[in-house]
């Protein structure tokens, strides 16, 4: 059996180099207040997947509708 790969294996093999990074996903934490109630959830997106929400107890209403979490991706896209 061959063992685990090493850094000093591959450096003496190739030359290594980066041409960019990219990003294949993110979180974002989301509040949402109506005066009366409060929601908190993470707002997720990947490149494979898409966007997903998971909420912290009370779900909002409009989160079974399209586009809810892009909408929220749009609204939000400045914050930080």
């Amino acid at each position: 059996m061959i063992g685990e790969v090493t850094v000093s294996e591959i450096m003496k093999k190739y030359m290594v180099s980066c041409t960019g990074k990219g990003e294949t996903g993110w979180e974002k934490h989301i509040l949402l207040n109506d005066g009366e109630k409060h929601y908190s959830g993470r707002l997720y997106w990947d490149s494979h997947d898409g966007y997903e929400c998971h909420w912290d107890g009370a779900i909002p209403p409009e989160a079974d509708r399209p586009e809810f979490e892009y909408t929220l991706d749009c609204i939000t896209e400045g914050d930080n």
